[in-house]
């Protein structure tokens, strides 16, 4: 299996919050590799979009529960 299909099979397993932060990850390496990384407005996308996701991971956690 190539690599880009290893971590198509992971992220395709975790929950839509957990795929966000994957992806702003992912976002966040090829910025850095490319010189065009502005943290601090990253930073802040990341963090509200980061918030309110993990908002909705306890929520429906805790319904599981």
């Amino acid at each position: 299996m190539s690599t880009q299909e290893l971590i198509n099979k992971e992220v395709e397993a975790l929950p839509e919050p957990l795929q966000r932060e994957v992806y702003d990850f992912a976002r966040f390496l090829r910025l850095k590799s490319t010189g065009e990384l502005q943290l601090g407005q990253e930073f802040e996308s990341w963090e509200a979009a980061s918030d309110q996701d993990w908002l909705k991971l306890e929520r429906n956690t805790a319904e599981v529960e």
